[in-house]
């Protein structure tokens, strides 16, 4: 099976892909290969869904290949910066591949070693390219724990990547993070029946609700990463889970929820937020966040 990756790779553009060759993963086929020859770029959740998807295939035995890897264009050389290839192939393409300073590379997710890479790792880097003090970033910091705690929680393979990449010009950050667990309107479901999938995850992001699935699920939740990222921080916030999204962001200053129905099929839950981090000094200095 031949699966040929988008000119413009988004995540949701392979979803419909997704629904057809896979369904519900009930039956895979013995081998597939994922052809980059259209691809020009790709956008950070582009890169985590492709890890995900690539690492669950392997896991249920099916021979994951990739073809058309032509190092000198930008899409492929990108992509292998971001250690992609290091991770699914053992190696990376080019002998001159490197971590690019304004990206932060690709990194499977383990709920043991979640929090320590985002305390020693991803905010120091950002604290070092943005120059705002890792001390500035408390809020973020809770945020992030609380994605990694919900993904440790319901994704019984423990499969789950998270991208970052810095853009200097517009001092954004955009950030990915994505499982393949159980999904969102799964999780609702056990509370509220008689949801749509886009119903289901804009109740998630309610204030006080919690599925409280297990003991350690009972944090802050999704509608504290609402409040800092759309909020606090004038981002942007997109969640996508089985045939279900929702986009998140700020008009004047009223958040502005959206749900809407994707095209094809997002297996687990993906994350995706883009803020100014000019904002995490003036975030910290108030310390009156909006409830």
């Amino acid at each position: 099976m031949i699966v040929t990756l988008p000119r413009q790779f988004r995540a949701e553009q392979l979803f419909t892909q997704v629904e057809q060759h896979f369904g519900q993963f009930e039956q895979l086929p013995e081998e597939i290969s994922f052809d980059f020859s259209r691809m020009q770029f790709l956008r950070p959740s582009g890169v985590v869904f492709l890890s995900n998807l690539s690492r669950y295939l392997s896991h249920r035995g099916c021979c994951v290949r990739y073809s058309n890897l032509d190092v000198n264009r930008s899409a492929i050389q990108f992509l292998d910066d971001a250690k992609f290839f290091e991770q699914h192939l053992g190696e990376p393409l080019a002998a001159t591949s490197g971590i690019r300073p304004t990206t932060q590379p690709l990194q499977a997710i383990h709920p043991q070693e979640s929090h320590a890479w985002l305390e020693f790792t991803l905010l120091p880097w950002l604290s070092a390219h943005c120059g705002v003090p890792v001390r500035h970033m408390a809020e973020l910091k809770t945020c992030l724990s609380e994605v990694f705690n919900n993904i440790a929680d319901h994704t019984d393979s423990g499969l789950g990547s998270v991208f970052a990449q810095w853009y200097p010009r517009e001092e954004n950050l955009e950030i990915c993070i994505a499982d393949i667990g159980q999904g969102i309107p799964n999780t609702v479901a056990r509370i509220v029946q008689g949801l749509s999938d886009s119903e289901a995850i804009a109740l998630a992001f309610e204030d006080g609700f919690s599925s409280q699935s297990l003991p350690t699920n009972r944090g802050v939740g999704l509608f504290y990463l609402q409040q800092n990222v759309v909020q606090n921080f004038s981002g942007t916030l997109r969640c996508l889970s089985a045939g279900g999204g929702v986009t998140i962001d700020k008009v004047g200053n009223l958040v502005r929820k959206v749900p809407y129905k994707v095209q094809g099929f997002c297996p687990g839950t993906m994350i995706e937020m883009r803020f100014r981090t000019d904002l995490l000094y003036q975030a910290d200095e108030e310390g009156d966040f909006e409830w």
